[in-house]
């Protein structure tokens, strides 16, 4: 199973939409988690379109062009909708696929985009996704705006967001996957913010069940001028080998 997120930036430039095709050339991900990200028909190619736009859920920000969207490569999609962050939360249910054939167990996957201001924002969606019946297993990544790892104390930048990995750790028994595929391994950039482009800043991150552990095969992020090109944002990417 391959888990990719990425925020593609206001959408991306107009004639350079390119985005979810390079990531399924690239990655060719069973679950894509996006922020920012227009009509996702935009992106894609003719034939993409008709073979996956049915396991898409996309709702865009308010008056935006943009919003967040999940993509299932297999199984049927019933949307979940929190009201409070329209386009910010982007959540799924998905049954018949070869997971819940494997286990009997639905996935519920969420793709996050945090508004400011966004330890309060994050906390209301987290309070949001715990009221719902723990019957699936859990899938949140995005981009939280907040530091999703533990950096060392040499670390230019500092911790300030532990409470998020401890919540999410102990409320809905999630790990993140780069943290637990690179243990001891300094947070690598995720984002290179306008204001200073040097800062790895990290706030992009997959969060799964602790119990898939032993699954993880690795976690990356995808660095190389061609994304540089799209986004300010980098793609994260975990693996997790079930067979």
């Amino acid at each position: 199973m391959k888990i990719v997120t990425y925020n593609l930036r206001f959408g991306g430039k107009a004639g350079q939409r390119v985005h979810w095709n390079q990531i399924f050339q690239e990655v060719n991900p069973d679950i894509f988690l996006v922020q920012e990200s227009c009509n996702p028909q935009l992106y894609l190619s003719d034939h993409r379109w008709k073979q996956y736009g049915s396991q898409i859920q996309w709702v865009k920000v308010d008056s935006r062009t943009w919003g967040s969207a999940v993509f299932v490569h297999s199984g049927k999609l019933t949307p979940i909708t929190i009201p409070d962050f329209t386009g910010c939360l982007v959540g799924v249910e998905v049954h018949e696929s070869p997971w819940s054939a494997k286990t009997g167990r639905s996935l519920r996957i969420f793709s996050l985009h945090a508004p400011s201001p966004y330890k309060k924002s994050v906390n209301q969606i987290l309070d949001c996704i715990a009221t719902l019946f723990d019957n699936c297993d859990l899938i949140i990544g995005g981009d939280f705006n907040l530091t999703t790892g533990k950096r060392h104390p040499s670390e230019g930048l500092r911790d300030n967001t532990l409470w998020l990995l401890e919540r999410l750790r102990k409320e809905f028994n999630l790990m993140s996957c780069w943290q637990m595929a690179n243990p001891n391994e300094d947070l690598p950039q995720t984002l290179r913010w306008s204001r200073n482009k040097t800062h790895p800043y990290h706030c992009d991150g997959i969060f799964v069940p602790a119990s898939w552990y032993r699954y993880l095969d690795r976690c990356e992020v995808l660095a190389s001028p061609t994304w540089e090109q799209l986004s300010d944002h980098n793609p994260v990417v975990a693996t997790l080998n079930f067979t």
